[in-house]
């Protein structure tokens, strides 16, 4: 009996000297990239998630209203906090990390079955383009006089292209994906496809650490480290395959 007692406090103490680091992020809903609400709205939480489990570090989120993700995690409620653009402000505030969990690039979506190509502006005024009222790409292409048709939700402008009354419509990779995942059974969702040329230069969005917290240099080290593995061993590319073929 008191062998076993021993064998299970020896037990109890190797898996509290093993037992990983807890960070705590705020973040909030942003699917595809982070949700609370929708499992597969969270791209960007798995690729941080694993990244800092390289390094040994398991995570938890707290959702808040985006006013507020900023916020407690610059009053070091939280460790970290994600997805977050680069802006000046921010930059004097928070350590970003050296590389974007994830870029948002903007281009054409279209069906398999329309050879679509572009190079410049003018290639594109033989088509019709489903544009989103008040998005920046509709901005650029109502001044580049290009062919339009108006609706409220990226959502419509799919829907429009599968019934073949717009040509192509513009979003964020994952965005448009999401859309197509969520919107059209599985024998539909093969027929679409984009274009690989960038409407928008490439933008990323950075984990951030207030630069109060008195160990976030070394935290964002192990981050950085972690994602840099991730994507070196090929995982990171898988995460974004499966995320667009398999939801």
């Amino acid at each position: 009996m008191h062998y076993i007692s021993k064998l299970i406090f020896i037990l109890f103490c190797s898996q509290v000297i093993f037992a990983n680091d807890v960070v705590t992020l705020s973040t909030g809903e942003w699917a595809p990239y982070t949700s609370e609400k929708d499992p597969k709205g969270r791209i960007a939480q798995v690729i941080v998630t694993e990244a800092f489990h390289l390094e040994n570090i398991d995570v938890q989120y707290r959702y808040y209203n985006w006013k507020k993700v900023l916020k407690v995690a610059n009053e070091l409620q939280v460790e970290a906090t994600m997805p977050w653009y680069e802006t000046p402000k921010r930059k004097e505030e928070f350590l970003y990390s050296k590389q974007a969990i994830i870029r948002s690039r903007i281009v054409f979506f279209h069906l398999k079955s329309l050879d679509f190509k572009w190079n410049n502006f003018e290639d594109l005024k033989s088509y019709t383009i489903g544009a989103t009222r008040g998005y920046k790409s509709t901005k650029l292409f109502e001044s580049k006089n290009l062919n339009i048709s108006l609706t409220q939700t990226e959502q419509e402008n799919y829907t429009q292209m599968a019934n073949t009354r717009v040509d192509i419509t513009a979003s964020s990779v994952l965005v448009g994906y999401d859309i197509i995942n969520k919107t059209f059974p599985k024998e539909r969702v093969s027929l679409f496809t984009h274009n690989e040329k960038n409407i928008f230069p490439e933008t990323g969005a950075h984990l951030l650490i207030s630069k109060k917290h008195p160990g976030g240099k070394e935290l964002m080290r192990k981050f950085d480290d972690g994602l840099k593995k991730l994507i070196k061993s090929g995982r990171y590319g898988q995460i974004i395959k499966n995320f667009m073929t398999n939801r």
